[in-house]
Protein backbone atom coordinates (compact mmCIF):
# COMPACT_ATOMS: atom_id res chain seq x y z
CA UNK A 1 0.00 0.00 0.00
CA UNK A 2 1.39 3.30 -0.99
CA UNK A 3 1.54 6.21 1.44
CA UNK A 4 -0.77 9.01 0.87
CA UNK A 5 0.89 12.07 -0.45
CA UNK A 6 0.55 15.16 1.67
CA UNK A 7 -1.06 18.20 0.32
CA UNK A 8 1.28 20.94 -0.57
CA UNK A 9 -0.62 23.52 1.42
CA UNK A 10 -0.89 21.38 4.60
CA UNK A 11 1.22 22.51 7.64
CA UNK A 12 4.21 20.40 8.40
CA UNK A 13 4.07 18.54 11.69
CA UNK A 14 7.27 18.11 13.62
CA UNK A 15 7.38 15.37 16.24
CA UNK A 16 11.08 15.43 17.00
CA UNK A 17 10.66 17.13 20.50
CA UNK A 18 8.57 14.79 22.62
CA UNK A 19 9.38 16.43 26.11
CA UNK A 20 6.54 17.82 28.17
CA UNK A 21 7.08 21.40 29.29
CA UNK A 22 5.29 23.08 32.16
CA UNK A 23 2.48 25.39 31.44
CA UNK A 24 3.48 29.03 30.99
CA UNK A 25 1.82 31.98 32.66
CA UNK A 26 0.33 34.00 29.84
CA UNK A 27 1.12 37.28 31.61
CA UNK A 28 4.71 36.64 32.85
CA UNK A 29 5.71 33.88 30.47
CA UNK A 30 7.34 32.00 33.37
CA UNK A 31 6.87 28.40 34.30
CA UNK A 32 4.22 27.69 36.87
CA UNK A 33 5.34 25.07 39.42
CA UNK A 34 3.18 23.67 42.18
CA UNK A 35 3.62 25.50 45.55
CA UNK A 36 6.30 24.07 47.91
CA UNK A 37 5.16 23.08 51.40
CA UNK A 38 6.30 25.39 54.23
CA UNK A 39 9.10 23.95 56.38
CA UNK A 40 7.95 22.79 59.75
CA UNK A 41 9.98 24.49 62.53
CA UNK A 42 11.47 22.26 65.19
CA UNK A 43 9.91 22.57 68.66
CA UNK A 44 11.94 24.71 71.14
CA UNK A 45 14.29 22.68 73.33
CA UNK A 46 13.07 21.98 76.80
CA UNK A 47 14.92 23.82 79.61
CA UNK A 48 17.69 21.87 81.29
CA UNK A 49 17.00 20.25 84.62
CA UNK A 50 19.99 22.14 86.12
CA UNK A 51 18.99 25.57 84.82
CA UNK A 52 17.04 26.66 87.96
CA UNK A 53 19.90 25.53 90.21
CA UNK A 54 22.48 27.42 88.13
CA UNK A 55 20.40 30.60 88.23
CA UNK A 56 19.84 30.21 91.96
CA UNK A 57 23.60 29.84 92.46
CA UNK A 58 24.37 32.97 90.45
CA UNK A 59 21.77 35.01 92.30
CA UNK A 60 23.02 33.70 95.63
CA UNK A 61 26.63 34.57 94.79
CA UNK A 62 25.67 38.11 93.79
CA UNK A 63 23.57 38.54 96.91
CA UNK A 64 26.34 37.17 99.13
CA UNK A 65 28.94 39.45 97.55
CA UNK A 66 26.71 42.47 98.11
CA UNK A 67 26.07 41.58 101.75
CA UNK A 68 29.78 40.95 102.36
CA UNK A 69 30.72 44.28 100.78
CA UNK A 70 28.16 46.16 102.85
CA UNK A 71 29.34 44.42 106.01
CA UNK A 72 33.02 45.16 105.35
CA UNK A 73 32.54 48.63 103.94
CA UNK A 74 33.12 50.47 107.26
CA UNK A 75 36.41 48.63 107.75
CA UNK A 76 37.45 49.27 104.16
CA UNK A 77 36.65 52.96 104.52
CA UNK A 78 38.60 53.12 107.75
CA UNK A 79 41.59 51.40 106.17
CA UNK A 80 41.45 53.83 103.26
CA UNK A 81 41.45 56.76 105.67
CA UNK A 82 44.47 55.53 107.57
CA UNK A 83 47.32 57.81 106.69
CA UNK A 84 50.68 56.50 107.65
CA UNK A 85 53.10 58.96 109.13
CA UNK A 86 55.59 59.62 106.33
CA UNK A 87 59.18 59.75 107.37
CA UNK A 88 61.29 62.61 106.04
CA UNK A 89 63.15 61.85 102.87
CA UNK A 90 66.52 62.24 104.55
CA UNK A 91 65.50 59.65 107.15
CA UNK A 92 64.39 57.13 104.52
CA UNK A 93 67.60 57.58 102.56
CA UNK A 94 69.89 57.71 105.58
CA UNK A 95 72.20 54.69 105.57
CA UNK A 96 73.56 53.27 108.82
CA UNK A 97 77.32 53.51 109.35
CA UNK A 98 79.34 50.37 108.80
CA UNK A 99 80.59 50.53 112.37
CA UNK A 100 77.03 49.97 113.65
CA UNK A 101 77.11 46.25 112.89
CA UNK A 102 80.84 45.65 112.84
CA UNK A 103 81.71 42.48 114.74
CA UNK A 104 78.09 41.62 115.58
CA UNK A 105 76.40 38.30 114.99
CA UNK A 106 73.67 38.36 112.30
CA UNK A 107 70.83 38.41 114.85
CA UNK A 108 72.45 41.21 116.85
CA UNK A 109 73.18 43.13 113.64
CA UNK A 110 69.52 42.90 112.63
CA UNK A 111 68.47 44.19 116.00
CA UNK A 112 70.93 47.11 115.82
CA UNK A 113 69.68 47.96 112.33
CA UNK A 114 66.09 47.77 113.54
CA UNK A 115 66.90 50.27 116.31
CA UNK A 116 68.68 52.52 113.81
CA UNK A 117 65.77 52.61 111.37
CA UNK A 118 63.29 53.01 114.25
CA UNK A 119 65.19 56.10 115.44
CA UNK A 120 64.98 57.50 111.89
CA UNK A 121 61.24 56.70 111.57
CA UNK A 122 61.84 54.29 108.70
CA UNK A 123 59.13 51.89 109.79
CA UNK A 124 59.28 49.32 106.94
CA UNK A 125 62.99 48.67 107.42
CA UNK A 126 62.67 48.74 111.20
CA UNK A 127 59.97 46.08 111.01
CA UNK A 128 62.02 43.99 108.58
CA UNK A 129 65.10 43.90 110.82
CA UNK A 130 63.18 43.41 114.05
CA UNK A 131 61.30 40.44 112.63
CA UNK A 132 64.53 39.00 111.23
CA UNK A 133 66.25 39.35 114.61
CA UNK A 134 63.33 37.61 116.34
CA UNK A 135 63.47 34.71 113.88
CA UNK A 136 67.16 34.30 114.68
CA UNK A 137 66.61 34.15 118.43
CA UNK A 138 66.83 37.79 119.53
CA UNK A 139 63.45 37.58 121.24
CA UNK A 140 62.67 39.41 124.47
CA UNK A 141 60.06 41.90 125.81
CA UNK A 142 62.05 44.94 124.63
CA UNK A 143 62.18 43.97 120.96
CA UNK A 144 58.56 42.82 121.07
CA UNK A 145 57.56 46.22 122.43
CA UNK A 146 59.62 48.01 119.77
CA UNK A 147 57.96 45.90 117.08
CA UNK A 148 54.56 46.68 118.59
CA UNK A 149 55.38 50.39 118.37
CA UNK A 150 56.26 49.98 114.69
CA UNK A 151 52.94 48.23 114.06
CA UNK A 152 51.13 51.05 115.83
CA UNK A 153 52.85 53.75 113.78
CA UNK A 154 51.91 51.92 110.57
CA UNK A 155 48.21 51.69 111.39
CA UNK A 156 47.97 48.11 112.70
CA UNK A 157 46.69 48.45 116.27
CA UNK A 158 45.61 44.83 116.69
CA UNK A 159 49.06 43.55 115.77
CA UNK A 160 50.63 46.12 118.06
CA UNK A 161 48.45 44.99 120.97
CA UNK A 162 49.41 41.36 120.31
CA UNK A 163 53.10 42.28 120.62
CA UNK A 164 52.54 44.21 123.86
CA UNK A 165 50.57 41.34 125.38
CA UNK A 166 53.25 38.86 124.29
CA UNK A 167 55.91 40.99 125.97
CA UNK A 168 53.83 40.98 129.16
CA UNK A 169 53.54 37.20 129.08
CA UNK A 170 57.28 36.91 128.57
CA UNK A 171 57.95 39.19 131.54
CA UNK A 172 55.07 40.54 133.67
CA UNK A 173 57.52 43.03 135.23
CA UNK A 174 58.13 44.73 131.86
CA UNK A 175 56.47 48.08 132.52
CA UNK A 176 56.73 49.70 129.10
CA UNK A 177 54.70 47.03 127.27
CA UNK A 178 51.90 47.62 129.77
CA UNK A 179 52.20 51.41 129.78
CA UNK A 180 52.07 51.59 125.95
CA UNK A 181 48.80 49.68 125.85
CA UNK A 182 47.03 52.69 127.33
CA UNK A 183 48.16 54.97 124.51
CA UNK A 184 47.14 52.36 121.95
CA UNK A 185 43.65 52.04 123.41
CA UNK A 186 43.19 55.80 123.64
CA UNK A 187 44.63 57.00 120.34
CA UNK A 188 44.15 54.19 117.83
CA UNK A 189 41.28 52.12 119.21
CA UNK A 190 39.32 55.11 120.58
CA UNK A 191 38.53 53.25 123.79
CA UNK A 192 39.21 55.57 126.75
CA UNK A 193 37.82 53.08 129.27
CA UNK A 194 40.38 50.43 128.34
CA UNK A 195 43.12 53.05 128.25
CA UNK A 196 42.30 54.19 131.78
CA UNK A 197 42.14 50.58 132.96
CA UNK A 198 45.58 49.86 131.45
CA UNK A 199 47.16 52.90 133.09
CA UNK A 200 45.51 52.14 136.44
CA UNK A 201 46.93 48.64 136.21
CA UNK A 202 50.31 50.17 135.46
CA UNK A 203 50.07 52.37 138.58
CA UNK A 204 49.03 49.39 140.69
CA UNK A 205 51.82 47.11 139.53
CA UNK A 206 54.54 49.74 139.19
CA UNK A 207 53.90 52.33 141.91
CA UNK A 208 57.48 53.58 141.59
CA UNK A 209 57.79 53.18 137.84
CA UNK A 210 59.45 55.68 135.57
CA UNK A 211 56.16 56.92 134.13
CA UNK A 212 53.89 57.14 137.14
CA UNK A 213 53.40 60.89 136.73
CA UNK A 214 52.79 60.59 133.00
CA UNK A 215 50.27 57.81 133.58
CA UNK A 216 48.33 59.97 136.03
CA UNK A 217 48.26 62.87 133.60
CA UNK A 218 47.04 60.63 130.80
CA UNK A 219 44.33 59.14 133.00
CA UNK A 220 43.13 62.67 133.81
CA UNK A 221 43.23 63.58 130.12
CA UNK A 222 41.26 60.47 129.13
CA UNK A 223 38.66 61.03 131.85
CA UNK A 224 38.40 64.79 131.26
CA UNK A 225 39.63 65.82 134.72
CA UNK A 226 42.75 67.39 136.19
CA UNK A 227 45.78 65.39 137.23
CA UNK A 228 46.25 65.19 141.00
CA UNK A 229 49.41 63.26 141.83
CA UNK A 230 49.59 61.67 145.24
CA UNK A 231 52.15 62.69 147.84
CA UNK A 232 55.69 61.66 147.13
CA UNK A 233 55.04 60.98 143.42
CA UNK A 234 56.45 63.11 140.66
CA UNK A 235 54.51 64.34 137.64
CA UNK A 236 57.52 63.83 135.37
CA UNK A 237 58.05 60.54 133.56
CA UNK A 238 61.42 59.85 135.07
CA UNK A 239 63.92 61.32 137.51
CA UNK A 240 66.67 60.92 134.93
CA UNK A 241 66.76 61.38 131.15
CA UNK A 242 65.90 58.09 129.45
CA UNK A 243 68.50 56.35 127.38
CA UNK A 244 67.98 55.42 123.74
CA UNK A 245 66.20 52.15 124.51
CA UNK A 246 63.88 53.75 127.05
CA UNK A 247 63.12 56.56 124.63
CA UNK A 248 61.96 54.10 121.97
CA UNK A 249 59.63 52.51 124.48
CA UNK A 250 58.19 55.88 125.53
CA UNK A 251 57.78 57.31 122.04
CA UNK A 252 54.12 56.33 121.89
CA UNK A 253 53.25 59.18 124.26
CA UNK A 254 54.32 61.64 121.53
CA UNK A 255 52.04 60.75 118.65
CA UNK A 256 52.15 60.56 115.68
CA UNK A 257 55.89 60.23 115.23
CA UNK A 258 58.63 59.83 117.81
CA UNK A 259 60.81 62.82 118.47
CA UNK A 260 64.28 62.41 119.87
CA UNK A 261 66.20 65.11 121.77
Amino acid sequence: MHPRPERPDAPRRVFANRRRVPALDAARRTPIFPPMPKPVSAPPPEPSFWFPFVMAGIVGALLGSTITYLALRPQLDRAARVQLTPAPADNLNHAPPASLTAGLAPAQADRALGNFYYDHANWPLAQKHYESAIRQGQDDPDIRTDLGNVYRFTGRPNEALAQYELAQRMNPQHEFSLFNQGGLFLEEMKDPARAIAAWNEYLRRFPHGRNVGVARQLIAQASGGAALPSAGQSTTPSARPPDATDQRLLDLVNKPAPQKP
